[in-house]
């Protein structure tokens, strides 16, 4: 074989283990990334693997809650992209924060705020209740998102962000065929103005 062919030869082999090599070590790279996801999922749940994965058979995907998770993952980053693109990201944790079911607004505190307020949602129980409860679910008098002389007025930031946010209320139930998760603003916020990340 003349020189310049096994050459060649050389340099297509070294050039082929170079490339193994790499796709190896993109498969670890991939395969630890998918075991930091599975962890940072499993913190947020409070929960075990098993919790939604068959013990020793990882991909099986027979457990309801495997295909509720990817649901799941598919909600946050549609969220992410769609309504809270530019506001502010979420994750597992947001919500979870180590608990399989997120927590729920406790009915005491929006009943109290309603309860403070009657005389101005007289007429009107539905928009009590629901004032009621986005001050709660924030932890925020009404004055956060309204002015005090005219509650109509939008001349708050906090107010037309209720528009951007009511718009993942709308964009959640496109992941779900059937067993919908119940959301409300409480169980990102739990009482904050900003949410966990």
């Amino acid at each position: 074989m003349p020189k310049a062919a096994t050459l060649a030869a050389v340099a297509r082999a070294a050039l082929l283990l170079i490339a193994l090599v790499m796709c190896a070590a993109g498969i670890a790279h991939a395969q630890d990334d998918v075991q930091a996801r599975m962890q940072r999922w499993s913190k947020a749940l409070g929960v075990e693997c098993t919790h939604c994965h068959v013990d020793g058979n990882w991909p099986d995907a027979s457990k309801p809650t495997f295909d509720f998770a990817r649901r799941m993952r598919r909600m946050v980053d549609g969220l992410n992209a769609g309504p809270l693109n530019g506001v502010g990201a979420i994750s597992c944790w947001t919500c979870h924060r180590g608990r399989s079911i997120p927590a729920r607004l406790p009915r005491e505190s929006w009943q109290k705020i309603m309860a403070d307020h009657q005389a101005e949602f007289d007429g009107n129980a539905d928009r009590g209740l629901a004032m009621s409860v986005y001050a709660a679910s924030l932890g925020v008098t009404c004055s956060h998102c309204h002015e005090d002389k005219d509650r109509s007025a939008n001349t708050r930031a906090p107010k037309a962000m209720v528009a951007t946010m009511e718009k993942i209320f709308d964009n959640v139930p496109r992941y779900f065929a059937s067993r919908q998760p119940v959301t409300q603003c409480y169980m990102c916020h739990q009482g904050n103005v900003r949410p966990a990340r």
